[in-house]
């Protein structure tokens, strides 16, 4: 699962970065089937340079799409996403099938 987010108006991106891996990162570490959670502060939009489009993303995974339902199900869900309700920032959340294109190839 991806997530891309903007910060509400009214915050800095420094304070949207320490809420989201403060707070808000504590209550999704405890997601259940969660095997690895990692987040990134948005640097550089190359589309929108002057005013970038987003604040940041976070990437969790899961085993499985049915790991992924039984999260989406829990109260820990619930809890971690009710942390945004009305913050007036956006996001779009992304269900990826991903796979490593550099795994396997050889530097030779």
């Amino acid at each position: 699962m991806v997530v891309l987010a903007s910060r509400p108006n009214d915050w800095t991106q420094a304070r949207f970065t320490e809420w989201w891996r403060g707070p808000h990162a504590d209550a999704a570490k405890v997601l259940p089937g969660l095997v690895a959670y990692r987040h990134g502060v948005v640097t550089k939009d190359y589309d929108s340079p002057e005013v970038p489009g987003w604040d940041g993303h976070a990437v969790l995974t899961f085993a499985d799409q049915a790991a992924l339902d039984v999260a989406f199900a829990s109260p820990e869900w619930k809890a971690a996403t009710a942390q945004t309700k009305g913050m007036g920032g956006r996001r779009i959340i992304l269900i990826t099938d991903e796979i490593d294109l550099l795994g396997g190839q050889s530097n030779g």
